[in-house]
């Protein structure tokens, strides 16, 4: 079946193009790997050990690991290191961590072009370079967490050299080892965390 000129004419318009990655915070990333790679065959293509809290800008040791899917979008989990596990609420302000979704947009133009509406309706937002990716974190009026995000020039590089060391990263965050591997993060003043 074709899709008629008028869908494709709305579609052109709308800027948001297709789910980044999802993110939910796990107990046990070992088990949450095992879900994913082994049984669902979703391959683990990036493991990024911080030390900062990107929301508080304190210090924490925390691990975020990406499962892609096909279309290049993934499935993205967290597990902090100090054991911090807290059942979200289903409305108010709930902790990123806990669960948001993230929207992939054309460019970090688009991005700004969020921000800018985001202040124009007075939603409280923040943005976040995470390196990989650059972000806009907004609540929408169900509290639900919601990050629209895009690639940047060296989205592809740092993704294959990450996939490359992904489970050797995953094997020494879960011995211990919490040095930083993500050398490209800044938080919302713009300076470098690691």
């Amino acid at each position: 079946m074709n899709v008629s000129q008028a869908t494709l004419d709305r579609r052109s318009r709308i800027r948001v193009r297709q789910f980044h990655h999802h993110a939910f915070r796990t107990r046990d990333m070992e088990a949450t790997r095992h879900f994913w790679e082994d049984i669902l065959e979703c391959p683990l293509v990036g493991t990024f050990v911080e030390t900062t809290d990107p929301v508080t800008e304190g210090p924490s040791n925390y691990i975020h690991t990406f499962f892609e899917m096909a279309d290049g979008s993934a499935l993205a989990f967290f597990q902090f290191q100090e054991g911090l596990y807290k059942e979200s609420e289903i409305h108010g302000n709930v902790d990123p961590f806990d669960h948001h979704i993230a929207l992939e947009v054309e460019s970090k133009d688009a991005v700004m072009a969020y921000k800018d509406r985001f202040e124009s309706e007075g939603y409280p937002h923040m943005l976040i370079d995470h390196g990989y990716c650059y972000s806009i974190y907004v609540h929408d009026p169900n509290g639900m967490q919601v990050e629209l995000t895009t690639k940047v020039p060296e989205t592809i590089e740092i993704m294959e050299r990450h996939a490359k060391t992904a489970h050797e990263d995953l094997k020494r965050w879960l011995a211990g080892v919490t040095e930083a591997n993500n050398e490209r993060r800044r938080l919302r003043s713009g300076e470098s965390v690691n």
